[in-house]
Formats: C-alpha cells, sequence, structure tokens
C-alpha cells in the first residue's frame, strides 16, 4: 500500500477525457503538465475540487471510488493516467507526491513495553 497525493480532473464523457488526457501527456517538463493539469481541472473538472486545482489530498483506501483508488496505487508519480470510469463520471488523474510509510511502531513489536511485566496476561 502507498501514502499518496492525487489530483484529478472528472468529465462527463471518455470522449472529452481522451482529449484532455492525450493534450497533458504532450508536456514533456512535469512541472508545466501540473500547471497545465490545474488550469484544467479549474476549467472542466465536474468535481468541487475543481477550486484546488483538481487536489484530493492523500488517497484514502475506503475511497467512494474504489475504481480510482485501485488505478492510483499502479501509477507512477507525476505521469497524467486515465481516463478511470466511476460513478462519477471519467476521471484523469496524476499522483503528486508520495509519502514514505514506515514502521510506526504502534503494533507493540518495537513500542516500550507496556504492560505489567514478564508473565503477565
Amino acid at each position: 500500500m502507498r501514502s499518496v497525493r492525487v489530483s484529478h480532473i472528472v468529465l462527463t464523457t471518455e470522449e472529452v477525457a481522451l482529449v484532455l488526457l492525450e493534450h497533458l501527456k504532450s508536456f514533456d517538463d512535469s512541472q508545466q503538465m501540473l500547471k497545465s493539469f490545474q488550469k484544467q481541472a479549474k476549467k472542466y473538472s465536474a468535481c468541487g475540487s475543481r477550486t484546488k486545482g483538481g487536489d484530493l489530498g492523500f488517497m484514502e483506501v475506503h475511497t467512494s471510488a474504489p475504481e480510482l483508488y485501485k488505478a492510483v496505487m499502479d501509477a507512477p508519480v507525476m505521469e497524467v493516467r486515465g481516463p478511470v470510469k466511476t460513478k462519477f463520471g471519467h476521471h484523469i488523474f496524476v499522483i503528486t507526491e508520495e509519502e514514505g510509510m514506515g514502521d510506526t511502531g504502534i503494533d507493540g513489536l518495537t513500542a516500550p513495553n507496556l504492560g505489567g511485566g514478564t508473565g503477565t496476561l
């Protein structure tokens, strides 16, 4: 499992999504692509995240769009992907950030001994 920040654009038809996807894939520079992505999200997206350039924040496991979650988990950082069809429409997305996931020690294996000592339940 990955911890990734995602931006998306939701469109009503696959045809429009494919045209926009091809436009975004034409950029050689990822920062220029991301600027255009944010501009296109504000202009065309059917999602409320359009006001933030399509930024969804860090993707949750229990999202209301499991098809999008699955596609996001298989995608590389800063490569525009899609379209992914969900009940909300056709999504074009890009992973803008990935956080490393490490052991927090919460499982008790690396946390300090919290019990009453040896031999207690």
